[in-house]
């Protein structure tokens, strides 16, 4: 599964990036488009993105408030949100940062 990443202001893109998953193990991260189509396309604020990094919006939340904006797969999203929060997360936003 290819989960990508956009942060935008407006609708200028500030960065992107990319994270391959294996189940609940992330195989690789870079920054950039993935070479491959994404599964799942999440957007968000710079002060989301941050919010995210500093642990203190979930990615579900975020997605339910419709601070974070999605593309893609509805399946690959409902089988992602739940590994993305709680404490037992095995897929932490800080892992899948670039």
């Amino acid at each position: 599964m290819i989960v990508e990443f956009v942060v935008a202001a407006g609708k200028r893109e500030q960065s992107r990036w990319h994270a391959r998953l294996d189940g609940d193990r992330v195989v690789s991260v870079a920054a950039g488009p993935s070479p491959e189509p994404a599964d799942v396309v999440f957007t968000m604020t710079p002060a989301d993105a941050q919010a995210l990094h500093d642990g203190t919006l979930d990615l579900s939340v975020g997605f339910m408030r419709g601070q974070v904006k999605m593309a893609g797969d509805f399946g690959a999203l409902l089988w992602f949100l739940p590994r993305t929060h709680g404490p037992d997360a095995p897929l932490r936003f800080s892992a899948l940062e670039a």
